[in-house]
């Protein structure tokens, strides 16, 4: 499963890395894509955290809610990923440029975690502590796999 993930990154960085070329991403392009990497995650999630009928149910509501809330963020990143391909494709790479991708960056990280931190207690409320621990297990290794096909399409700036 986390392969169809791997494979939508693949296909996202595409879209982002001509869309560096032309200017634009198609959004319907881009949201099908993510659309799909969210049904993969949501697969991966359900059945990786083994919760009963009723758990799930608790669950699920504030999950997806914290998707939601997550959402913001990653297009954040997304677009990150975007401005700094087309400045590196376009040559324009300025000291400024530098600067806020730099500081948009630390930004992107710490909503990030103060977003999963937010939600902590509210899946704790529903399900076990270590259902709670393996589900952001679960998150963190998603987001790395898919940060390390990042790593491998983004070049280093020069």
């Amino acid at each position: 499963m986390t392969h169809n993930i791997s494979m939508v990154l693949v296909l996202i960085l595409a879209l982002f890395m001509s869309a560096a070329a032309v200017g634009q991403v198609e959004n319907a392009e881009l949201d099908a894509a993510r659309a799909q990497m969210q049904t993969g995650r949501d697969q991966i999630i359900r059945e990786d955290l083994q919760l009963s009928e009723d758990e799930l149910a608790g669950f699920w509501p504030i999950y997806e809610q914290y998707v939601s809330d997550l959402s913001v963020i990653r297009d954040r990143k997304a677009t990150l990923v975007g401005r700094f391909m087309q400045a590196y494709q376009g040559g324009e790479f300025s000291d400024e440029f530098a600067v806020w991708l730099i500081e948009e960056n630390f930004a992107i990280k710490e909503a990030w975690a103060e977003v999963q931190k937010a939600y902590v207690d509210q899946f704790m409320d529903v399900v076990p502590a270590q259902a709670v621990a393996r589900f952001y297990q679960l998150e963190n290794k998603l987001d790395a796999e898919i940060d390390a096909q990042l790593a491998l399409f983004i070049p280093l700036v020069e």
